[in-house]
């Protein structure tokens, strides 16, 4: 394509385009100048956009923009240049997205879930789990469509939680859901550690608590930290693989060696409101994958259509998983408690009296499962720190309402390393002290997840965005009264956990 240009070749860069000028989101350049010029004929401005050289390369692909002549005169560097204007645009994969949902949803919460249903017995945490799963793929596809219409909106190329409540509700309330959605995350990675913890000590009873705590985390900083996204992804899949093969096994064994308590737990049930209401928070917990929406958006795909197909598959894969994980514990364990009794079980004391046929398995699902949860809550949640200090300092001015810009926090590489630093260092030193935090982070995740952040906030900020027009009214079937439902549900989860 070839357009007038003037006679001096200009190269736009990102800080002098103006806001009626900005490029807009995954289009095409298009510049254009009337300047008329009287000792020759106008050059010519041709576009070439190159796609990067791997899916997963770089985190830029160049767009070359070379101005040149029509005619035969002398050329000077005014006359022809070529200029590499950085593009952001990061590496799509469908897949990786897929595999990140899942090793993110099957995390901490899947270890603690079948203590929190044995009270209830097999069917009745069934269909708890199933009606737990509509809802939270109802309330994640929600906040994948306020993800694009604000990526849309501000020209912006990644978006943060924090950023889509700051733009709904204003920069003092998004300071509030900052900081609690920063508590949230953190006591999911204080889970995490603590169980991956758990579970190299006993692999390793001599080894000393603070190195089983901080081994796993250290080499996550290292390889997120020095390595490209590629090998991430890898190590992703390749602990997704793991999880696959051992719930699998788990469910093999569970069916072979112990298929009579398998099946002798069906017949225990509690359908009291008691019994099954306090497990949907972590059932909730255990499925969804909210903290990672707003990446998985930028990584799945250059269409909302794209993110919820990465959402739909993604999410199906859990939900069997913790189906089958939760109907094979609870047959296989050793511990019993009377159906509807309301005593305390540690959850892994629980997971670790089941039948030593099946010890193997367990342990390594719950490595894995952990594993790639730390992985995705390391990846994103730095972004979401840097987010909350912004707002917290008012460094962010001129940005009311508006959602952040990643590169800003990606320059920074000395902050970025302090903050994955205290991300990964400071929950080993919580597990090492406190050996009871996996329990305790459990139920405050459990709670603030359902209750406020992933439960009252999407609805309404889903209202707030279509009531400006700046979201499409059929994002879920049922319109203003299914946002209502959802809201009704969390509040009260909030309030009878």
């Amino acid at each position: 394509m070839a357009l007038p240009l003037r006679q001096h070749c200009l190269t736009p860069t990102k800080s002098r385009l103006s806001p009626q000028n900005a490029l807009p989101r995954r289009s095409f350049l298009k510049l254009s100048d009337r300047r008329d010029t009287q000792t020759s004929p106008p050059p010519q401005l041709t576009i070439k956009e190159q796609k990067p050289s791997s899916q997963n390369g770089s985190l830029y692909s160049p767009l070359l923009v070379r101005c040149s002549r029509d005619h035969d005169e002398p050329q000077s560097t005014h006359d022809e240049k070529i200029q590499t204007l950085q593009k952001p645009k990061n590496g799509k994969s469908f897949w990786a997205a897929v595999s990140l949902i899942i090793g993110t949803a099957v995390g901490p919460g899947m270890l603690g879930l079948p203590a929190a249903t044995i009270r209830s017995g097999s069917i009745p945490s069934t269909v708890a789990l199933l009606c737990s799963w509509v809802y939270v793929i109802s309330s994640i596809l929600l906040v994948a469509e306020l993800s694009f219409a604000a990526m849309e909106e501000d020209n912006a190329s990644e978006v943060s939680f924090t950023g889509l409540a700051t733009k709904s509700f204003g920069d003092k309330f998004g300071v509030f859901v900052a900081s609690v959605y920063a508590s949230l995350s953190f006591a999911l990675m204080v889970a995490c550690v603590s169980g991956i913890g758990s579970i190299v000590s006993q692999w390793f009873p001599t080894m000393n608590p603070l190195l089983a705590n901080a081994i796993f985390p250290l080499v996550s900083g290292v390889l997120i930290g020095f390595f490209p996204f590629n090998a991430i992804d890898v190590a992703n899949r390749c602990l997704c693989f793991l999880m696959l093969f051992s719930i699998t096994s788990l469910v093999a064994i569970g069916l072979s060696v112990a298929r009579s308590n398998v099946l002798a737990s069906f017949g225990q049930s509690c359908w009291k409101v008691s019994a099954v209401l306090p497990a949907v928070p972590v059932m909730v917990l255990t499925l969804g994958f909210h903290v990672i929406t707003p990446f998985i958006c930028n990584l799945a795909g250059d269409s909302v259509s794209d993110a919820r197909r990465a959402v739909l598959v993604g999410g199906v894969v859990p939900f069997v998983m913790v189906l089958s994980w939760n109907l094979i514990v609870l047959g296989l364990a050793r511990i019993k408690v009377p159906v509807g009794s309301s005593s305390a079980i540690d959850p892994i004391s629980l997971l670790l009296s089941v039948n030593p046929s099946a010890l193997s398995a367990v342990q390594g699902f719950a490595f894995s499962a952990l594993a790639t949860s730390l992985i995705g809550y390391a990846v994103s949640f730095p972004k979401q720190l840097l987010d909350t200090w912004k707002l917290v300092s008012k460094q962010s001015k001129g940005t009311d309402g508006r959602v952040s810009d990643s590169e800003a926090a990606r320059g920074r590489d000395g902050f970025e390393a302090v903050v994955m630093l205290f991300v990964l260092g400071v929950p080993a030193l919580i597990a090492t002290y406190f050996p009871s935090t996996f329990s305790r982070a459990l139920d405050f995740a459990g709670v603030y997840a359902n209750c406020f952040l992933f439960g009252v906030l999407p609805p309404a900020m889903a209202y707030i965005q279509q009531s400006r027009k700046k979201l499409r009214s059929w994002v879920l079937p049922g319109g203003n009264f299914t946002l209502l439902i959802l809201f009704v549900v969390a509040v009260i989860l909030g309030i009878w956990h």
